[in-house]
């Protein structure tokens, strides 16, 4: 019998169950019935209030029409007497989400559910008529007991999402705090935006040449298929200048703006009608385009949310995420994508694959040592083959697109050819070493210690010849984390070589703080040599002297002239490499090529212009380093130099070089702090300076 109107509240009846089922078994085919009036007038209701008006306006009309129809379920599961407390717990719980996730916020979900308590009393007492006054108290009371029930389930889930916003941004912060490279941090924290509730797709991208947004991480496997088709000239791509149709979306505007920028429904919004019928094939109903931004203020990349919510980003409690985003993301990534090539996500996809399927091809360029002329190993280039067999993509395309992962398999992969190359070479009687580059990471994660240790165990190479080169860009973690495992390596009896000495203030940082067992000479630096002689040969010249102070050998890349070869061996480095010497192939030609290799060359009879202009720079320093000894310095003067051999074997005797070598020469006694000899060598180094130059086909001015 069902229970008393007198009943305490102690004693209400539960809201599901037999005693809730015997409750409303006579009303709720009655009541059923009217959901769908019930849910017209909710909605009419609602469309009175200027908070749920402007929601409502959001959505399209099929949008619409499906929110109605899950309203109006949810609504006869309520009144269903059969109805288990699970089972409407969940659909509860769905709709808590759905309403925090179109930007519904708690109070509005209060004022919601009077709303419905008051049309279901009205239909109560339509429906109730031939009960008594016990019978509709009851029904009364139950209804209002899965009200209440649905409408606290509602707020739970409602509270599930904002905690679950609180986590992504904690996330977020994890990531910054592990000083990931940017590859990794941006796959990170797009992986902890893309597990949102109601996330549809995350992206983060940079305009092309043509202003047109290059997705290169994409999350959403919807997105993924869509960027594809971009690719493929069968969808239309997003821009960023005003002048395109293309661009007067919310990432075109963002990108002009510098401010983040909403579609609130992709339904309604006519800015976004070339991409409208795609988003509703991916199920995407909002945006928000969030730029990041240099230390300027201007963009230089995009981050894209989709959702599959109308209204999703509008809601205030958005507000911190998207800002978060913003000014965390602006920080860690700007130093490693501004003013970086853009990378479309197609392109990374291809490599990755073509790294994990057999693409990769270590070529082999030899390092020879300057004084003898005997090669004395071969350092391991990583090239991508294309995946029709075509040409080789080089690093400086492929690595930025490689996470921590993919670094690591490019540095096993690479390793285990290097030394597969190194006993090859040996088996055919040339003891040659071989060196491969370590990325930064290597030195903070234990793996590519443990991959080296397991490289030379499976080869059976001696670790003497190996060679590890630590890469110049990017940190090397905590002294904490990097000294052990430098340790580790020196102890497995591996060489390390510092690359790219010169590069960066870090470097000669590192020269000072770690035990290296080589240096090499940034090529860049030598690159310069022809244009600007004089600034180069002095930076090879003194980074040489302070290796050889340090006792650590010296390696000169980029040496692809005779000229930059002969200088660097006059200038006092210990090995060179480069296309001067040898371009990179494969390790089977090698051998043929060291058998035909010869370097021949005179400290004293320099054959360049660059060599002349190292031998002088030379003389000049040893000049100098006698001054404090006048009649040193008077015999010295008088010996035969390199340069005066040089313009001899040129037939420059009587020419404007002879006459400023002379009148050098006719200076020095007086002291190379003299104006005298200041002023000729100033005449000499511009006219040697323009002989390099035109030497090598520049203009001599």
């Amino acid at each position: 019998m069902p229970p008393s109107a007198a009943s305490t509240r102690s004693d209400l009846p539960a809201a599901y169950g037999p005693e809730a089922d015997a409750c409303l078994h006579a009303v709720a085919p009655a009541l059923i019935e009217q959901v769908g009036p019930w849910v017209d007038a909710f909605y009419a209701q609602l469309r009175l209030l200027e908070g749920p008006a402007n929601l409502l306006a959001l959505f399209g009309e099929d949008d619409f029409a499906a929110l109605a129809c899950h309203q109006a379920t949810h609504l006869r599961l309520l009144l269903d007497p059969a109805s288990r407390a699970d089972a409407v717990r969940v659909a509860s719980m769905h709709a808590g989400r759905m309403h925090a996730m179109t930007g519904v916020p708690v109070a509005w979900l209060v004022r919601g559910t009077a709303l419905l308590q008051d049309l279901m009393l009205r239909g109560l007492q339509r429906a109730a008529q031939t009960l008594d006054a016990s019978s509709r108290e009851a029904a009364r009371l139950v209804l209002g007991q899965r009200l209440m029930q649905d409408l606290h389930d509602q707020v739970v889930a409602h509270q599930a999402v904002e905690a679950q916003q609180v986590d992504a941004m904690a996330r977020l912060d994890d990531l910054l705090a592990l000083g990931l490279a940017p590859p990794d941090l941006a796959a990170g924290a797009l992986d902890a935006l893309h597990e949102l509730d109601g996330m549809a797709a995350v992206t983060l991208g940079r305009p092309d040449a043509d202003g047109h947004l290059q997705f290169e991480v994409v999350r959403g496997d919807g997105f993924e298929s869509y960027v594809r088709r971009v690719a493929q000239g069968r969808a239309q791509p997003v821009g960023v200048h005003a002048d395109q149709a293309i661009g007067a979306g919310a990432s075109g505007l963002a990108w002009r703006s510098g401010q983040p920028q909403h579609v609130v429904s992709y339904a309604t919004d006519p800015r976004i009608a070339p991409w409208r019928e795609e988003a509703r094939a991916l199920g995407i109903r909002s945006n928000v385009a969030i730029p990041l931004l240099d230390a300027d203020g201007q963009p230089f990349a995009m981050v894209d949310l989709y959702a599959a919510w109308p209204g999703y980003f509008s809601a205030p409690m958005r507000r911190p995420l998207l800002g978060h985003v913003q000014r965390s993301l602006s920080l860690a990534l700007s130093r490693g994508l501004a003013g970086s090539r853009v990378i479309p996500y197609q392109s990374r996809r291809l490599y990755r694959l073509g790294l994990e399927s057999g693409a990769l091809q270590m070529l082999m360029q030899p390092v020879v040592d300057l004084r003898s002329g005997l090669p004395v190993k071969c350092e391991a280039l990583a090239r991508l083959r294309e995946t029709d067999g075509g040409r080789l993509i080089g690093p400086a395309e492929f690595l930025p697109a490689f996470d921590a992962r993919q670094l690591l398999l490019l540095f096993e992969l690479g390793l285990q050819q290097a030394l597969a190359a190194q006993r090859a070479w040996a088996a055919q009687g040339l003891d040659l070493g071989v060196s491969i580059n370590l990325p930064p990471q290597g030195l903070s994660d234990p793996a590519f210690v443990r991959v080296v240790q397991t490289q030379l165990h499976t080869s059976g190479v001696p670790p003497a010849r190996l060679t590890l080169e630590l890469l110049e860009s990017g940190e090397l973690g905590e002294a904490t984390v990097r000294e052990p495992l430098m340790a580790r390596l020196q102890a497995l009896g591996v060489q390390l070589a510092e690359d790219d000495l010169g590069s960066g203030y870090s470097s000669l940082l590192r020269l000072d703080s770690l035990a290296f067992d080589e240096v090499k000479i940034d090529q860049g630096l030598v690159r310069r040599a022809t244009l600007a002689p004089q600034k180069a040969l002095d930076f090879i010249r003194h980074l040489a002297r302070l290796s050889q102070d340090l006792n650590i050998p010296v390696t000169v890349e980029g040496l692809e002239t005779p000229g930059l070869i002969e200088a660097a061996a006059l200038l006092g480095a210990d090995f060179g490499q480069g296309w001067g010497i040898a371009r990179p192939m494969p390790a089977a030609e090698i051998p043929a090529w060291a058998a035909n290799w010869r370097l021949d060359l005179d400290p004293q009879q320099p054959r360049t212009a660059l060599g002349a202009y190292a031998a002088y720079l030379l003389w000049e320093a040893q000049l100098g380093a006698l001054a404090p000894w006048p009649d040193l310095l008077h015999r010295f003067v008088h010996v035969p130099c390199a340069l005066g051999h040089y313009l001899a074997a040129q037939n420059l005797r009587g020419e404007a070089l002879e006459r400023a070598r002379l009148a050098v020469l006719a200076a020095a006694p007086q002291g190379p702090a003299s104006q005298a000899y200041s002023q000729a060598r100033n005449t000499l180094r511009a006219l040697l300076a323009a002989h390099v130059r035109q030497a090598n086909g520049l203009p001599a001015g």
